[in-house]
């Protein structure tokens, strides 16, 4: 298991509600590992599931925002998509080479090709 770190900068959510979405694998939070979060971010709600954290912030506000969150992934690569914003958002991961980044487009997920679990 190994963290993600998603990196929203001067993100404007186009709906209330966005996500960030891992298929094929899961967001492994328990006793000995968080969901952190640090920005500007004043939350109207937020709720994790194994594969989704979701937050509700009034559309049209913009922020800036680190979101780490351990990630585990047993059958291969795990994808990841953020939902419903308009700015930059960017991913990064471990690989056995070290660090990959990439950018995220709204709605269009991204392989975590590499991810060293």
């Amino acid at each position: 298991m190994n963290s993600i770190t998603i990196n929203f900068q001067n993100a404007n959510l186009t709906t209330t509600t966005s996500q960030i979405i891992v298929t094929n694998g899961n967001f492994a939070i328990e006793a000995s590992e968080a969901l952190s979060m640090t920005g500007t971010i004043n939350f109207s709600s937020i709720y994790i599931t194994s594969g989704a954290v979701n937050f509700n912030v009034e559309s049209g506000t913009s922020f800036n925002a680190t979101v780490v969150v351990p990630v585990s992934a047993s059958g291969g690569a795990p994808t990841i998509e953020v939902t419903n914003f308009a700015g930059s958002v960017v991913v990064t991961w471990p690989t056995s080479d070290g660090l990959q980044t990439q950018t995220l487009m709204a709605g269009d997920p991204i392989t975590l090709d590499g991810f060293a679990n």
